[in-house]
């Protein structure tokens, strides 16, 4: 694997795509979330930016985990984690939510997704989100799950983008508003 100075072990996860990253020349990985990261392709930052400010680019980001908290206090949960107010958040909605602590410093600034009333995704940045959602659920006893779905995200960006995910999952996606999520079919799978 061309990891770098990177030294592996058997607390650092691959991602689905590792290994087709690996064989599409990834230069290097980071670690977020106990996940790689791919970091680089092309030969330099300069030439990384500008081939993104042209083109298309697909990106592993598995690392970015999300948090599902599922259950009748999903809400009461998720509203207490972050000040930003929930109250009027439809499902299909994302949300900048920063988590912060009792003296109000910053734990996380994960996107809130709500997919139903009882059932929110925190797709986070680096940290261990679980396992302070579980705390903090076990401590009040609120009537939640909290778990780690098992998802994998890809980052779809550049100028080109919207023009390759019509391609691939036809032009509703183009009616998806900014800062929405949807479920479209792809190859017969929702």
């Amino acid at each position: 694997m061309p990891a770098g100075n990177l030294s592996l072990s058997r607390r650092l996860r691959r991602t689905p795509y590792t290994d087709r990253v690996e064989a599409l020349g990834v230069r290097g990985f980071s670690v977020v979330n106990h996940m790689l990261l791919p970091k680089a392709f092309r030969r330099s930052l300069e030439e990384e930016y500008w081939h993104l400010r042209q083109f298309v680019q697909i990106w592993d980001v598995s690392c970015q985990r999300q948090v599902e908290i599922r259950g009748p206090d999903a809400a009461r949960l998720v509203q207490w984690m972050t000040p930003r107010n929930l109250s009027r958040a439809a499902v299909g909605d994302c949300l900048y939510a920063p988590l912060t602590d009792s003296a109000g410093g910053l734990v996380n600034d994960p996107i809130a997704l709500k997919l139903a009333d009882d059932r929110w995704w925190l797709s986070i940045a680096d940290s261990d989100v679980l396992l302070w959602a579980l705390g903090l659920a076990t401590g009040a006893r609120l009537n939640v799950g909290v778990e780690e779905p098992d998802v994998s995200p890809l980052a779809i960006q550049g100028p080109r983008a919207e023009a390759l995910m019509a391609a691939v999952f036809g032009d509703a996606i183009r009616r998806l508003r900014f800062f929405q999520f949807a479920r479209f079919d792809f190859m017969g799978s929702r």
